[in-house]
């Protein structure tokens, strides 16, 4: 059972109108926002919340750079309790990791350098899953420009805080915050983070908690620290952190409003935290309002922050700071059409003619850059369902995909990344996946991934006399990367 969870109101209670919430989701449903979870409260009670089956608000959900609040937070509380200070120079933490002779703009970078994104680099230096000591390269890179001058996006910028955050204290990041903020709030007792290759909170990336999670962490923020009467985070940093720090104008091309201590500044004066693929919390104090989303929308760069948009275009212009009469209508409009929520699904029909001509025959591929070796389908009609069969390096594969629906399964590979990037997790990540005929009879395929780990597959299957050509490209970090590539084959 959920800890102290948020009491629930009407959006009319809360000075929503119910047809405004339909509006929105319809709009995101046009722009194909593959959304998971949608949660708006107000005076701190849920008076939204949405679900896109089989996702739920309640479960555990991968926040990628949402983390990056949740260091921000350890640091103000180091700092307020005196082990730290934010002036201090990041390299006296790493004495094991830095060089004897250190560049001059790495010697003098400090925390609070880090925590405003306003590293010495223009991009994060490490290599990603391929580079085995992250700290060890942010101090042997030859920085790019000089620290604490202008905002550019690096992970590596939290890579450090969180370092920091876990040599001070000898605990990992969120062992750290649960006596302090988690545990007080109701966050979920088996939230966890992903680690780095060296064995690190993930922080830049790999919190797992729930959407819910998400919305109790982003209401103290929202209070400055302040939960039922208690202070739990340091007022005055949280002040700081939340507030204007830096000029993100030429760094981000969505959201200019500045940047403070890892967390963003929005419009209306807002603030809140935001990760890749719509995870993301608005908070806006002044209206005693929150809005907190999950999806995996990282496929195309315009439903990134779809959510984000649409909720500043439509719904908040229409909120008002008094009760509203509800019409019985658009409640019941609105309710129905949370009830048919689910993941969105692959264009296009149902059925074509294509498919009795190619169902059962297997096409022996030609040399491709993905080793699939053959490839072959399967129909049911009835259940509006297929499977593509095929054969790679790895063996022998299958994947089934829905028609109008989403298929739920296990995707065919266990050498994917576990709870630490590199380690493979031995079984397959979750999957949910539909597809659709186009009308010159190709067929295409969107597998998303909804596991510990968030993307996208996709392939067009071609068809040509007695070939077939595929297509596949993924959108995902650090996975499906063999995945990639075109291949032809024949009816054997």
């Amino acid at each position: 059972m959920e800890k102290k969870p948020f009491p629930y109101t009407t959006p009319e209670e809360a000075g929503i109108p119910s047809r405004v919430l339909l509006r929105y989701l319809k709009a995101l449903k046009r722009q194909r926002a593959c959304m998971h979870s949608v949660l708006i409260i107000r005076n701190g009670k849920i008076a939204f919340e949405a679900n896109w089956a089989p996702m739920r608000s309640d479960e555990l959900h991968r926040m990628y750079s949402v983390s990056k609040s949740f260091v921000s937070v350890a640091i103000g509380l180091l700092a307020s309790e005196g082990k730290i200070s934010l002036d201090d120079k990041v390299i006296d933490y790493f004495p094991d990791k830095a060089t004897a002779h250190p560049h001059p703009y790495t010697a003098n970078a400090t925390i609070r350098d880090m925590l405003r994104m306003s590293s010495l680099f223009d991009d994060q230096p490490y290599d990603g899953a391929k580079d085995l000591d992250w700290i060890s390269t942010f101090f042997n890179t030859i920085p790019q420009h000089e620290s604490g001058t202008v905002h550019c996006y690096d992970t590596m910028a939290t890579v450090l805080c969180t370092a920091i955050v876990e040599r001070t204290t000898g605990l990992s990041l969120l062992d750290y915050l649960r006596p302090r903020l988690l545990d007080p709030i109701g966050f979920s007792e088996d939230a966890w983070c992903v680690q780095t290759p060296c064995g690190l909170s993930w922080a830049g990336s790999g919190i797992m908690c729930s959407t819910r999670d998400l919305a109790k962490f982003a209401n103290v923020c929202m209070h400055y620290g302040e939960y039922e009467g208690k202070q739990l985070l340091p007022r005055d940093y949280m002040k700081e952190a939340t507030g204007y720090q830096i000029c993100n104008m030429v760094n981000n091309v969505s959201i200019q409003q500045g940047y403070g201590y890892q967390f963003w500044r929005f419009p209306e004066n807002g603030f809140g935290c935001v990760g890749m693929g719509s995870q993301l919390a608005v908070c806006l104090p002044d209206r005693d309002l929150l809005l907190v989303t999950n999806g995996d929308t990282q496929e195309l760069e315009a439903r990134q922050y779809a959510a984000y948009h649409l909720f500043y275009d439509l719904v908040l212009p229409e909120i008002s700071d008094t009760p509203l009469e509800p019409v019985e209508e658009d409640v019941q409009a609105l309710n129905a059409a949370l009830k048919e929520l689910s993941l969105q699904t692959t264009p296009g029909e149902a059925d074509h003619p294509v498919r009795e001509k190619i169902e059962g025959k297997v096409y022996k591929m030609d040399a491709n850059p993905l080793g699939w070796k053959k490839v072959s389908f399967r129909f049911d009609p009835e259940k509006k369902e297929g499977t593509v069969f095929y054969e790679n390096a790895r063996g022998e594969k299958e994947i089934t995909f829905g028609f109008g629906k989403q298929a739920i399964g296990t995707f065919p590979e266990t050498h994917y990344s576990g709870k630490r990037i590199m380690e493979p997790k031995g079984t397959g990540y979750r999957y949910a996946a539909s597809a659709g005929w186009d009308p010159a009879g190709g067929l295409t395929m969107y597998c998303y991934i909804i596991d510990d780990y968030f993307g996208v597959l996709k392939i067009t299957f071609a068809f040509k006399n007695d070939g077939m050509t595929l297509y596949a490209n993924k959108i995902a970090e650090w996975f499906l990367d063999d995945y990639v590539g075109t291949a032809t084959g024949h009816i054997a």
